[in-house]
């Protein structure tokens, strides 16, 4: 039934994504680690904070909505908006959107399913995201969340500013920090599995 020629590829397509997918999530966590080093925490919870938690699980919605991501690169992402002290709500409503509704979800159900399947998925999966963040944040989930951040990581938040020498200096000391920062979620996530 089956041949070693089909096992073969079969392990090689693996091999393949398995690679593929360490990198994009590396790359993310590399990015995601940059934005916070270039905006500090303060910034990033005043541009996705508003009054009304609604409000939050909305935007948050619309953010994994519009990201094309895979739950692959929503990880970093998601561990991102958690340190950064995002609102609770709107950083559920971006874990469950990201992944199920992107602009590469829409065009292939699109494609496969037609325009009235394609406008009830995406309404009812935004929907659906919009309210189990609200959900899961009126029942105290929050406090559920495992520490996502790095061990032996100082109290004194580590931002562009705080870095000393000339430019290109501080620079290279983002993205070295950046860089080691994505390796150690990969493992740590890694570690989870």
């Amino acid at each position: 039934m089956f041949q070693m020629s089909s096992l073969t590829k079969v392990g090689k397509m693996f091999l393949f994504l398995m690679g593929e997918l360490i990198l994009l999530f590396i790359g993310i966590s590399f990015l995601v680690a940059l934005i916070q080093i270039y905006l500090s925490k303060d910034k990033i919870k005043r541009i996705l904070t508003t009054p009304r938690k609604g409000l939050n699980s909305i935007l948050g919605a619309v953010l994994g909505a519009v990201t094309p991501f895979c739950s692959c690169s929503t990880v970093p992402i998601l561990v991102g908006l958690l340190k950064s002290g995002a609102p609770f709500s709107g950083t559920i409503s971006f874990l469950l959107t990201s992944p199920i509704l992107n602009p590469a979800i829409i065009a292939l159900f699109l494609t496969f399913f037609g325009l009235k399947a394609t406008i009830l998925y995406t309404v009812f999966t935004f929907i659906f995201a919009v309210i189990i963040g609200l959900l899961l944040d009126k029942l105290g989930f929050e406090g559920e969340v495992k520490n996502v951040s790095i061990k032996g990581e100082e109290d004194d938040e580590i931002v562009y500013e705080n870095f000393e020498g000339t430019f290109l200096q501080k620079n290279k000391a983002a993205f070295k920090y950046a860089f080691f920062d994505s390796l150690i979620l990969f493992k740590q996530v890694f570690q989870c599995i």
